[in-house]
Protein backbone atom coordinates (compact mmCIF):
# COMPACT_ATOMS: atom_id res chain seq x y z
CA UNK A 1 0.00 0.00 0.00
CA UNK A 2 1.88 3.37 -1.05
CA UNK A 3 1.42 6.37 1.56
CA UNK A 4 -0.64 9.52 0.87
CA UNK A 5 0.59 12.34 -0.76
CA UNK A 6 1.65 14.86 1.66
CA UNK A 7 -0.88 17.64 1.85
CA UNK A 8 -0.21 21.32 1.38
CA UNK A 9 0.29 23.44 3.70
CA UNK A 10 -2.87 26.10 4.69
CA UNK A 11 -2.86 29.88 3.25
CA UNK A 12 -5.39 31.47 5.61
CA UNK A 13 -4.79 34.91 6.41
CA UNK A 14 -4.46 37.92 4.27
CA UNK A 15 -0.31 38.19 5.48
CA UNK A 16 0.12 34.43 3.95
CA UNK A 17 -0.53 35.91 0.36
CA UNK A 18 1.54 38.87 1.06
CA UNK A 19 4.44 36.91 1.95
CA UNK A 20 4.27 34.53 -1.38
CA UNK A 21 3.74 38.07 -3.58
CA UNK A 22 6.67 39.27 -1.59
CA UNK A 23 8.11 36.19 -2.55
CA UNK A 24 7.37 36.38 -5.76
CA UNK A 25 8.31 39.73 -6.21
CA UNK A 26 12.03 39.12 -4.71
CA UNK A 27 12.50 36.47 -7.34
CA UNK A 28 11.71 39.19 -10.19
CA UNK A 29 14.23 41.23 -8.38
CA UNK A 30 16.87 38.84 -7.99
CA UNK A 31 16.42 37.39 -12.04
CA UNK A 32 16.51 40.62 -12.92
CA UNK A 33 19.59 41.51 -10.60
CA UNK A 34 21.22 38.72 -12.62
CA UNK A 35 21.52 40.52 -15.86
CA UNK A 36 21.87 43.71 -14.17
CA UNK A 37 25.23 42.45 -12.50
CA UNK A 38 26.51 41.00 -15.39
CA UNK A 39 25.98 43.72 -17.87
CA UNK A 40 27.71 45.83 -15.24
CA UNK A 41 30.83 43.18 -14.76
CA UNK A 42 30.84 43.07 -18.72
CA UNK A 43 30.72 46.75 -19.10
CA UNK A 44 27.87 46.26 -21.37
CA UNK A 45 25.85 49.27 -20.23
CA UNK A 46 22.39 48.46 -19.82
CA UNK A 47 19.22 50.08 -20.33
CA UNK A 48 15.13 49.25 -19.94
CA UNK A 49 13.30 49.11 -23.22
CA UNK A 50 9.98 49.36 -23.82
CA UNK A 51 8.63 45.70 -25.36
CA UNK A 52 5.19 43.99 -25.91
CA UNK A 53 4.12 40.06 -26.23
CA UNK A 54 0.82 40.83 -27.90
CA UNK A 55 -1.15 42.97 -25.66
CA UNK A 56 1.59 42.96 -22.84
CA UNK A 57 3.39 45.40 -22.45
CA UNK A 58 6.82 45.25 -20.15
CA UNK A 59 10.52 46.27 -20.46
CA UNK A 60 13.47 44.51 -21.11
CA UNK A 61 17.12 45.26 -19.54
CA UNK A 62 18.95 45.58 -22.83
CA UNK A 63 23.10 45.72 -23.11
CA UNK A 64 24.26 48.31 -24.97
CA UNK A 65 27.77 47.60 -25.56
CA UNK A 66 28.27 43.34 -26.19
CA UNK A 67 31.38 42.16 -27.67
CA UNK A 68 30.63 38.49 -28.52
CA UNK A 69 27.81 36.21 -28.88
CA UNK A 70 29.07 34.65 -25.88
CA UNK A 71 28.48 37.77 -23.85
CA UNK A 72 24.51 38.02 -25.00
CA UNK A 73 24.17 34.63 -24.30
CA UNK A 74 25.56 34.61 -20.79
CA UNK A 75 24.14 37.69 -20.17
CA UNK A 76 20.56 36.60 -21.38
CA UNK A 77 21.15 33.48 -19.59
CA UNK A 78 21.82 34.62 -16.12
CA UNK A 79 18.86 35.80 -14.91
CA UNK A 80 17.71 31.88 -15.48
CA UNK A 81 20.85 30.96 -13.79
CA UNK A 82 19.87 32.77 -10.49
CA UNK A 83 16.67 31.41 -10.52
CA UNK A 84 18.47 27.56 -10.42
CA UNK A 85 20.89 28.72 -7.71
CA UNK A 86 17.93 29.93 -5.41
CA UNK A 87 15.55 27.19 -6.52
CA UNK A 88 18.56 24.59 -5.50
CA UNK A 89 18.87 26.07 -2.32
CA UNK A 90 15.11 26.60 -1.50
CA UNK A 91 14.45 22.99 -2.52
CA UNK A 92 18.01 21.76 -1.07
CA UNK A 93 17.33 23.40 2.20
CA UNK A 94 13.44 22.23 2.62
CA UNK A 95 12.65 19.22 0.04
CA UNK A 96 9.38 18.90 1.30
CA UNK A 97 8.22 22.80 1.56
CA UNK A 98 4.86 21.55 -0.05
CA UNK A 99 3.99 20.38 3.41
CA UNK A 100 5.36 23.26 5.40
CA UNK A 101 3.80 26.98 6.20
CA UNK A 102 6.66 28.91 4.01
CA UNK A 103 5.19 31.65 2.16
CA UNK A 104 7.90 33.45 1.16
CA UNK A 105 9.71 30.40 -0.19
CA UNK A 106 6.77 29.14 -2.14
CA UNK A 107 6.35 32.68 -3.67
CA UNK A 108 10.15 33.03 -4.88
CA UNK A 109 9.97 28.81 -6.09
CA UNK A 110 6.77 29.78 -7.87
CA UNK A 111 7.88 32.71 -9.68
CA UNK A 112 10.46 30.67 -11.16
CA UNK A 113 8.58 27.93 -11.99
CA UNK A 114 6.12 30.32 -13.84
CA UNK A 115 8.48 32.19 -15.44
CA UNK A 116 10.33 29.68 -16.91
CA UNK A 117 7.42 27.99 -18.07
CA UNK A 118 6.53 31.38 -19.85
CA UNK A 119 9.90 31.64 -21.41
CA UNK A 120 9.73 28.21 -22.65
CA UNK A 121 6.48 28.39 -24.30
CA UNK A 122 7.18 31.51 -26.39
CA UNK A 123 10.51 29.34 -27.23
CA UNK A 124 8.86 26.43 -28.51
CA UNK A 125 6.19 28.47 -30.41
CA UNK A 126 9.23 30.77 -31.30
CA UNK A 127 7.11 33.77 -30.95
CA UNK A 128 8.13 36.72 -28.17
CA UNK A 129 10.50 39.95 -28.93
CA UNK A 130 13.73 39.55 -29.83
CA UNK A 131 14.85 41.26 -26.90
CA UNK A 132 13.11 38.13 -24.63
CA UNK A 133 15.98 36.05 -22.98
CA UNK A 134 15.35 32.52 -25.12
CA UNK A 135 15.71 34.44 -28.24
CA UNK A 136 18.56 36.02 -27.14
CA UNK A 137 20.02 33.04 -26.10
CA UNK A 138 18.96 30.88 -29.17
CA UNK A 139 20.57 33.91 -31.54
CA UNK A 140 23.54 33.91 -29.85
CA UNK A 141 24.22 29.96 -29.79
CA UNK A 142 22.90 30.47 -33.26
CA UNK A 143 20.07 27.07 -32.30
CA UNK A 144 16.42 27.77 -33.02
CA UNK A 145 14.51 29.28 -30.06
CA UNK A 146 13.16 25.93 -29.45
CA UNK A 147 16.21 24.08 -28.32
CA UNK A 148 16.32 27.05 -25.93
CA UNK A 149 12.77 26.88 -24.79
CA UNK A 150 13.72 23.34 -23.98
CA UNK A 151 16.79 24.36 -22.16
CA UNK A 152 14.65 26.56 -19.99
CA UNK A 153 11.64 24.08 -19.53
CA UNK A 154 13.46 21.00 -18.13
CA UNK A 155 14.79 22.36 -14.87
CA UNK A 156 11.24 24.03 -14.06
CA UNK A 157 9.52 21.30 -14.78
CA UNK A 158 11.68 19.26 -12.94
CA UNK A 159 11.67 21.59 -9.87
CA UNK A 160 7.45 21.79 -10.42
CA UNK A 161 7.85 18.11 -9.88
CA UNK A 162 10.15 18.06 -7.02
CA UNK A 163 7.83 20.44 -4.78
CA UNK A 164 4.92 17.75 -5.66
CA UNK A 165 7.37 14.05 -5.12
CA UNK A 166 9.72 15.45 -2.46
CA UNK A 167 11.28 12.01 -2.40
CA UNK A 168 12.04 11.85 -6.02
CA UNK A 169 15.34 10.66 -6.60
CA UNK A 170 16.11 11.44 -10.17
CA UNK A 171 14.27 14.97 -10.36
CA UNK A 172 17.01 16.90 -8.94
CA UNK A 173 19.93 15.37 -10.53
CA UNK A 174 17.75 16.34 -13.94
CA UNK A 175 16.86 19.55 -12.59
CA UNK A 176 20.86 20.43 -11.71
CA UNK A 177 22.46 19.35 -14.64
CA UNK A 178 19.89 21.29 -17.02
CA UNK A 179 20.70 23.62 -14.95
CA UNK A 180 24.56 23.24 -15.44
CA UNK A 181 24.50 22.81 -18.70
CA UNK A 182 23.16 26.40 -19.24
CA UNK A 183 25.35 28.37 -17.40
CA UNK A 184 27.96 25.42 -18.67
CA UNK A 185 27.06 26.80 -22.66
CA UNK A 186 28.13 30.48 -21.74
CA UNK A 187 31.56 28.63 -21.45
CA UNK A 188 31.74 25.90 -24.31
CA UNK A 189 30.56 28.53 -27.31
Amino acid sequence: MSAAPPKEADFRKVTDWLWLAAGALTGFVVHEGGHVVLDVATGSEPELRKVTLGPFPFFAIQPTKVQSAQQVYAISMMGFGMQGLYSELILGIDPRLREHHRPFLKGMLGFHIVLSVGYAITGLASIGPPQSDVNSMARALNVPSWGTGLMVLVPAACDLYRYFVPDSRWAPWVSLGGKLTMIGAAAAF
